[in-house]
């Protein structure tokens, strides 16, 4: 039946510590000045060199940080941009705060196909691949092998030679291998895929769920299709984020909803390679969407600043 109005989405704690990951190679200065509390200056470097635009892209990523801090209600925002590094300073903040409102904020919201938990009764039918990846010729007979798999009982009877060989891949050519391997093979753990570049919205994705690897389509809706996201305490008393859709998002959310509804599906949020949560969907969404969970209000604050900023940055950070 249909939810109308706002649907709570409740993600697990895992969220609050999205919100905290700390941003390689940041550096960070704390300084005090009289009358207005503390001072913290961020200082990030654009990572991916990119070609041509670069520098109209360095400043839409300026923007849109410094649009984030407004967001975020931050006292005194500031985004200088100086050769390839952006200095961001503001009081009334946290560290924390400010490394989240410069991470990419790749939305991207998934149906889960299929989950690999150890039992052996995970199968799925993904269509060959097109290409053959480069690590292929390295593997050599262990990548024919696990090719032909299509059910994680196969996989786990593949001889140890085979299983091994993909142990000690590195997260960049594990993530080139088909979908179907990743999910399948009980050697390719957590760990690698973890680290995994960035994923792509049009491809799809394996990531884990605790111990447990989840097969997730491509990406259905993204942070391209939110308008707008707020932070507000909830009739309990606790933060939440609520996140609106644009016209053509929320068609496409709404019946996203409706599929995994009718199917008693499951809805995978990812944001920035991380899933948040895999709710199962109970009925169809009309409405906004409210993101609860063990929030602080910085961190609902900072939240919503990346949901509604504009989508994902053009630039990565680091």
């Amino acid at each position: 039946m249909a939810l109308r109005g706002r649907q709570a989405i409740v993600l697990v704690a895992a969220m609050v510590a999205v919100l905290a990951i700390a941003v390689a190679g940041i550096a960070l200065v704390l300084s005090r000045v009289g009358g207005g509390g503390p001072v913290v200056t961020l200082t990030v470097t654009a990572s991916d060199p990119g070609t041509g635009s670069d520098s109209g892209d360095l400043e839409v990523t300026r923007a849109m940080v410094l649009a984030r801090m407004k967001a975020a209600r931050l006292e005194d925002p500031s985004v200088t941009l100086s050769d390839r590094q952006l200095v961001l300073s503001a009081r009334g903040t946290t560290p924390e705060q400010l490394r989240a409102l410069t991470r990419p904020g790749r939305l991207h919201l998934r149906r889960v196909a299929a989950a690999a938990d150890g039992s052996g009764t995970a199968t799925t039918t993904l269509p060959a691949p097109t290409s053959t990846p480069a690590i292929a010729a390295t593997l050599g007979e262990a990548y024919q092998a696990a090719a032909a798999v299509t059910t994680e009982q196969q996989a786990q009877a593949l001889p140890a030679s085979v299983r091994a060989a993909f142990a000690a891949l590195p997260p960049q050519d594990v993530a080139t291998l088909p979908a179907q391997m990743r999910l399948l093979i009980p050697e390719i753990r957590c760990a690698q895929l973890a680290t995994r570049p960035a994923d792509v919205a049009g491809e799809p994705v394996v990531a884990c769920e605790g111990p447990v690897k989840l097969l997730l389509d491509p990406a259905t809706v993204t942070g391209a299709d939110i308008s707008a996201a707020k932070a507000s305490r909830s009739d309990q008393g606790t933060w939440v984020v609520t996140a609106s859709f644009k016209p053509d998002g929320q068609a496409k959310f709404t019946n996203l909803s409706k599929s995994l509804a009718d199917t008693q599906g499951r809805l995978a949020i990812v944001l920035d390679n991380v899933l948040i949560s895999a709710p199962q969907m109970a009925g169809v969404i009309t409405g906004d969407v409210q993101v609860s969970g063990m929030f602080t209000e910085s961190q609902a604050q900072a939240l919503a600043a990346q949901l509604g900023g504009g989508g994902e940055l053009p630039v990565t950070l680091s």
